[in-house]
């Protein structure tokens, strides 16, 4: 299977291709990019000539349209995608019908200019080989080469305009001002700020990116900061028990730092941010991410938010046994013993992860033999989702195989949080090894989950839509051992409760907004297209109020 050309180059515009055959594919990995076999890059990188060139032109503007003084669209070539030569530092456009990237390897000796990196996507290409290759497990010319872009890139950039994008202020509808007080006209969008990578941190990064435009976590954090915190705790009817308001104690290490973060990239300012102190107390709860070594964002983002959600669930807890005077066992009766457990059973669904992110699936089993059924219910934080690959079947005449089945399963959600992560499953066993699956998949930018959801949903009418809104992604890039994982997230003014026929005017939904990529300390503003194509490996969707 081939991949998909990332910088939408056809075909039919490349010459022709060189017949010396091509070095096997990495083992590991299925749609793999074969940055790792490419046989070009020693003759056709030179960081030196690139760092003179890109150092006296005119950055992120094609030379050949500027000496031409071409307009795309109406608008300066300036402001579609170029690519970056790394032979000579030459940057050409790649739009449509021009492609001045493609003309300059053309021109020139095929081996030596054929390999380019774009300054919107990082993505580095080999014209020769016809494939993307991986910057972070090559040579290290190309990861040089990088590292040098980019940085140019912030003092280029940064020159002209802060690396921050924030987009105009609107009044916030969120909160009333105090009596006595006038409105105040407060910023309702949360600006986008790049994060300091601090060693193969991309995966950390690229997902705090998401947490930071999750509006309704912004919000709760606001509530629940500051120590002394009042929760009121009202448990079923069932129990016999009046509501029960407790104080909270100040936060616990973790979620005291995720505070700060958070805060730190929702008020305006310089960017970008340091990182440390919340990696640090995450890597004191998880010693897996010790060592700067790359990792999962998934499995990173599960670490920080049971982690969060443990410290909050003892922060709840102290804050009850406080209410009843700190009894022990030895000191309380079984009647505050019962009080103490269904609070605690109660107020711990309370912490603000549960409230934002977890959700219930019911697993349904029936046995095809004896018809009988059980179920079984489960918290989740993402839903996990494989992604199907086509495969040639053999038709083998040493036998036929039978295969045979016991059981059907069905799994359907039986609540609904107000933000749901799809998780992509690129990573996948196969055998002995580990391999990735590099393919495209398609997602909707509106989500509907009343199909997936169970006739009892907790929180479901019936015949009522389910619309979730698409505002943040993680993709990830490259293959099993070596990639780098960036962010999508859009910038949007935070939802009020509306009518059902608001709920679903999807298309002014959807396109509401300003959808920005990060990677780390890269921030730049990119068209909805852009977005639909990434390889997306997680998906935030937060339901439309």
């Amino acid at each position: 299977m081939r991949l998909k050309d990332p910088f939408s180059l056809k075909a039919a515009d490349m010459t022709k291709r060189t017949n010396k055959p091509r070095k096997p594919r990495d083992e590991e990995s299925s749609d793999e990019v074969s940055g790792l076999t490419c046989q070009h890059v020693s003759k056709a990188v030179d960081l030196s000539s690139v760092k003179k060139s890109v150092l006296s032109s005119v950055w992120l503007v094609c030379s050949e349209c500027l000496k031409e003084r071409t307009m795309i669209d109406g608008e300066p070539a300036a402001s579609h995608d170029i690519l970056v030569c790394l032979k000579c530092g030459f940057q050409g456009c790649n739009h449509t019908g021009i492609q001045h990237a493609v003309k300059h390897y053309q021109a020139f000796h095929p081996e030596s200019h054929c390999i380019t990196i774009s300054l919107s996507t990082w993505k580095a290409w080999c014209f020769e080989c016809n494939e993307e290759l991986s910057t972070h497990c090559n040579k290290k010319a190309l990861a040089q080469s990088l590292d040098f872009l980019q940085k140019h890139s912030v003092k280029a950039t940064s020159a002209a305009s802060p690396k921050i994008i924030k987009l105009r202020e609107e009044p916030s509808d969120y909160t009333e001002p105090p009596r006595g007080k006038s409105p105040v006209i407060n910023s309702t969008l949360v600006p986008v700020k790049g994060i300091n990578n601090l060693g193969n941190t991309c995966f950390f990064n690229a997902v705090m990116q998401n947490l930071s435009q999750t509006h309704m976590l912004i919000d709760l954090i606001q509530e629940v900061k500051e120590k002394g915190y009042k929760l009121r705790i009202c448990p079923p009817v069932e129990t016999n028990l009046s509501p029960l308001t407790v104080t909270l104690p100040s936060p616990e290490p973790l979620t005291a730092a995720m505070f700060l973060f958070l805060q730190s990239m929702k008020e305006s300012g310089k960017g970008p941010i340091n990182p440390k102190i919340l990696f640090n107390q995450l890597c004191q709860k998880a010693p897996r991410f010790k060592g700067y070594q790359q990792q999962d964002s998934q499995e990173l983002l599960h670490y920080l938010l049971d982690s969060i959600r443990v410290e909050e669930t003892k922060r709840v807890k102290a804050g009850i046994l406080k209410a009843f005077n700190n009894p022990t066992e030895k000191t309380a009766d079984e009647e505050t013993k019962r009080q103490v457990k269904a609070y605690g059973k109660e107020g711990v669904k309370m912490n603000f992860v549960d409230r934002i992110f977890v959700g219930e699936l019911t697993n349904t089993i029936m046995c095809e033999e004896c018809e009988h059924i059980s179920t079984v219910k489960e918290a989740f934080i993402d839903i996990s989702l494989p992604i199907i690959e086509e495969r040639v079947s053999c038709h083998n005449y040493k036998k036929v195989e039978k295969i045979y089945t016991s059981a059907r399963k069905q799994m359907l959600i039986s609540s609904l949080p107000p933000v749901i992560t799809l998780h992509l499953k690129r990573f996948h066993q196969a055998g002995m090894n580990l391999r990735k699956v590099n393919r495209h998949v398609d997602f909707p930018l509106i989500l509907d989950l009343a199909p997936f959801c169970s006739a009892s949903c907790k929180n479901l009418a019936a015949g009522e839509r389910v619309l979730y809104s698409l505002y943040g992604i993680v993709e990830h890039s490259g293959s099993m051992r070596g990639g780098h994982y960036t962010a999508y997230v859009k910038v949007r003014t935070p939802q009020r409760k509306t009518d059902q026929h608001h709920r679903n005017l999807e298309a002014s939904s959807s396109s509401q907004g300003q959808w920005v990529y990060v990677s780390d300390t890269t921030v730049q503003s990119v068209p909805e297209s852009r977005v639909l194509n990434s390889q997306a490996y997680l998906l935030f969707y937060e339901e439309m109020l």
